[in-house]
């Protein structure tokens, strides 16, 4: 196994500021152009992903979510339409709790998603060349 040395933490560190830096780009242009900011987007896309609903504690393990920061923005898209949140005990857990998307918040992901991948497209995809791409698979296959 290869030490940690200064290349490997620089390469890092890199790696945590661009990311950080195109999710803060993508985020602006989601607020800027829909007011949907970016974590709004992610939890509309799960959501959708799971074919309209699911049990918010799916959720949290889909984002990776600390409970409570999650609550408060399930809360607030509720507030804003996006949302609607069902009461649905289980045999196993009485304070289940399913969030479904609505008709505001298919139209706003509908719309967000078509900014969503022009950003990517513009500040990821076409940067990168199939080989990138192949590296890039065999990297996250190893840290995955």
């Amino acid at each position: 196994m290869p030490r940690l040395d200064a290349e490997r933490i620089a390469l890092w560190r890199e790696f945590c500021t661009i990311a950080a830096g195109l999710q803060r780009k993508i985020d602006q242009a989601l607020t800027d152009d829909h007011a949907l900011p970016l974590a709004w987007f992610e939890v509309l896309t799960a959501v959708r992903n799971a074919g309209g609903s699911m049990r918010v504690h799916e959720l949290r393990g889909v984002l990776d979510e600390v409970p409570s920061s999650l609550s408060r923005r399930l809360d607030r898209m509720v507030d804003e339409g996006h949302l609607k949140r069902k009461h649905t005990p289980l045999p196993d857990d009485r304070r289940a709790v399913t969030v479904s998307m609505t008709n505001n918040g298919r139209y706003a992901w509908r719309d967000a998603n078509i900014t969503y991948r022009r950003m990517v497209q513009h500040h990821f995809a076409q940067r990168l060349t199939d080989t990138d791409i192949a590296a890039l698979q065999r990297v996250w296959s190893k840290l995955g």
